[in-house]
């Protein structure tokens, strides 16, 4: 292991495989949180448009009633 790291082309490689690990955690980090904003985003749109269609239901049979 030693060798390797006394070489030039092992800790480029050592270097290398830590970026990688570094990198990738952080694109999944942000893709994951992303994706829960626009989970987030997706379910308040949801709960408005049953929110809208209840209280046009209620408008509509209260102008029935009258």
């Amino acid at each position: 292991m030693w060798q390797l790291l006394k070489n030039d082309r092992g800790a480029i490689f050592l270097i290398a495989i830590a970026l990688l690990f570094f990198v990738t955690t952080f694109v999944l980090a942000y893709c994951m949180s992303y994706e829960m904003q626009f989970r987030t985003y997706d379910r308040l749109e949801k709960l408005n448009v049953r929110a809208t269609i209840n209280l046009l239901g209620q408008i509509l049979s209260d102008s029935v009633e009258s």
